[in-house]
């Protein structure tokens, strides 16, 4: 979808929707850089590790080991470009004609949202008890600011793209997780609401 078919796309009859006023491209920026801050700060509060005490690395390739979620990004960051995408077409079908600012702000929020509910005792817990999660123990704040920078140029790159084109890559992405690691976002969105019953 691109910015013409969000000007032109009109919304869905008999709802009063708000939207947000357009503001300068400094306050957007401003607000998505203080929820990222916010969001470090409650993990901080809430124990996270700044960095992992092995060190920093730019990518990790082993999604089982005690580096899992630890580092900047993983194959897991592929599945937090998906979660973007898909947040994407969420906004665009119930805020489509909001300012392209504030909806990349939404997507920021949102991601604020998961990681602090991914990184509580009870859904850490929880993963641990399947194979494939056994070793994690929630993200350090390096791999889950990664994980929003992935959510963000997901949910750009959606509302940018052609719809064919974001498929494709989101089927990509998908397939590419899952081939490398046995898991991805639908494996583990089964595993956790598998494991709930």
């Amino acid at each position: 979808m691109t910015s013409h078919d969000l000007a032109s796309a009109a919304p869905p009859a008999g709802r009063v929707k708000f939207i947000p006023r357009p503001a300068p491209v400094l306050v957007y920026v401003a607000t998505v850089l203080a929820i990222l801050a916010a969001k470090a700060a409650i993990l901080y509060w809430m124990g996270n590790d700044v960095t992992c005490a092995c060190g920093v690395k730019l990518w990790l390739n082993d999604a089982t080991g005690p580096e899992n979620s630890k580092q900047i990004a993983d194959w897991y960051s592929l599945s937090h470009l998906i979660a973007g995408m898909l947040f994407a077409a969420v906004m665009w079908w119930t805020s489509r004609r909001w300012p392209l600012g504030w909806m990349i702000v939404a997507a920021a929020a949102f991601s604020m949202g998961w990681e602090v509910i991914e990184n509580t005792p009870w859904i850490i817990a929880h993963f641990g008890q399947s194979e494939i999660g056994a070793n994690y123990a929630g993200d350090t704040i390096v791999n889950s600011l990664g994980d929003s920078v992935f959510v963000l140029a997901g949910f750009v790159a959606a509302l940018r793209l052609p719809l064919f084109v974001v498929i494709a890559l989101g089927l990509l992405a998908e397939a590419a997780v899952t081939f490398a690691i046995n898991d991805g976002l639908i494996l583990s969105t089964m595993r956790f609401v598998g494991g709930l019953f």
